[in-house]
């Protein structure tokens, strides 16, 4: 049955209604931290406020100062004359219990671009098949049928993995080199997921993997490597929360009113940032607060907490600000960020506000539907070469009349219209 859109016209209009007021509601409270923020330019009494949290134990989970004024701003820099850019994304064919055989698909893709040179750009991929019990159950193979989240962070570690291959690849190139992925560098892994444990020190040790690949060219051709998780939507409040915290008295600072936004509910850094950050300009290099990144600190090593900053690649018009996250080997080198700032812009501006080696890398991972469709159609013709039933779930096979018929009908609709 097709969605039925006059008995949504009115919930649609107080949608509209109520995204007014919460716009209305948002800009009062928005210039109090504003103004907040204007002042918050004391950075030996935001770090005395920080501490004072840490030390009560209050869930915290804003953004603390690294070397930076919070509130400062950063133009545009020097772009590297040249550089090396490796992007990575990933794309997945998740395990489908109706179709005629078990398996799940991951394609890996890179794409390199040389920036100021007339090398042409590289582009890789590497779909990989998993079929066997041990890859798609739980329990060692015995368990039910994993997760579409399992799917995801495996994928997840196969990026992660081919941007340290590249990385270490191109490392004898005479210029600074940028790892891109999509998405957080600080890995947000369930305990849920299966092989969770595994996984998470697979993350770790290739950014440790990463580090190694930005020792060797310091050493050898004095540039750096530079790994990048770039965020290009988000409601991050680390700096809202933040500001929570610096009006409270110190009598204040405790879990039940820390844990809260306080007068700045509903608002988030993006809003904040996109009145503050003008075209090409970036925040201060900051740290996230929380449990995980101080482990990714005591347990991996001060090299790799995760810092980040927020960057505006949009226009006067339209501001569009995305968060850059890096580790901090990177965020402790002034020379670095300005790479990853200035080599971030020129990227965008090539397509206009998203990176252009992320948007290659992206278009090489995805899987069609149609290619989906083709790998299915080989891998049911090898299991019949291999005297193996090829059965569709009946669920599957109705599904597939009942969709077929709809497009038959509209056909037709479509055909009667013409005539």
């Amino acid at each position: 049955m097709s969605l039925e859109f006059d008995k949504l016209i009115e919930q649609i209009q107080r949608m509209g209604r109520f995204s007014a007021y919460r716009t209305q509601d948002i800009s009062e409270r928005g210039q109090y931290a504003l103004e907040m923020l204007d002042q918050a330019n004391d950075l030996e009494e935001v770090q005395r406020k920080i501490e004072l949290v840490r030390l009560r134990d209050a869930g915290y989970r804003g953004a603390a100062p690294f070397e930076e004024d919070v509130n400062s701003r950063f133009n545009r820099p020097e772009v590297p004359q040249w550089a090396t850019v490796i992007a990575v994304d990933g794309s997945q064919v998740y395990p489908d219990m109706h179709g005629a055989s078990l398996y799940y698909l991951t394609n890996i893709a890179a794409f390199v671009y040389y920036h100021g040179s007339q090398e042409l750009p590289e582009q890789l991929c590497r779909p990989y098949l998993f079929y066997a019990d041990s890859d798609l159950r739980e329990e060692n193979g015995i368990g039910s049928v994993i997760k579409n989240t399992v799917v995801n962070a495996r994928r997840t570690v196969q990026e992660i993995t081919a941007l340290v291959e590249y990385a270490h690849l191109h490392r004898h190139y005479k210029a600074p080199l940028i790892g891109l992925m999509d998405g957080p560098l600080l890995w947000m892994i369930g305990t849920d997921i299966t092989d969770s444990v595994k996984l998470e020190a697979d993350y770790r040790g290739a950014l440790v993997a990463f580090h190694d690949v930005h020792v060797n060219m310091r050493d050898v051709h004095h540039h750096n490597a530079s790994i990048v998780g770039y965020v290009d939507r988000h409601d991050s409040r680390f700096v809202i929360r933040l500001l929570h915290l610096l009006m409270l008295d110190d009598h204040q600072v405790k879990r039940s009113i820390v844990e809260t936004d306080g007068p700045f509910e509903g608002l988030t850094d993006d809003w904040l940032f996109s009145r503050v950050l003008k075209p090409g300009q970036r925040s201060a290099v900051m740290i996230q607060q929380s449990p995980r990144n101080k482990s990714y600190r005591l347990d991996t090593g001060l090299n790799y907490e995760i810092a980040f900053f927020y960057l505006n690649v949009g226009s006067f018009s339209r501001p569009h600000v995305v968060r850059v996250e890096v580790p901090m080997w990177v965020a402790k080198s002034p020379e670095a960020v300005n790479e990853v700032h200035g080599l971030l812009l020129a990227q965008c501006d090539l397509t206009g506000g998203y990176p252009y080696a992320l948007t290659r890398a992206d278009e090489l991972a995805v899987v069609s539907g149609q290619e989906k469709y083709q790998l299915n159609t080989l891998i049911n013709i090898e299991l019949l070469k291999n005297q193996q039933r090829v059965e569709i779930s009946p669920k599957q096979i109705g599904k597939g009349q009942a969709r077929a018929g709809r497009r038959q009908h509209h056909s037709q609709l479509r055909s009667g219209m013409k005539e």
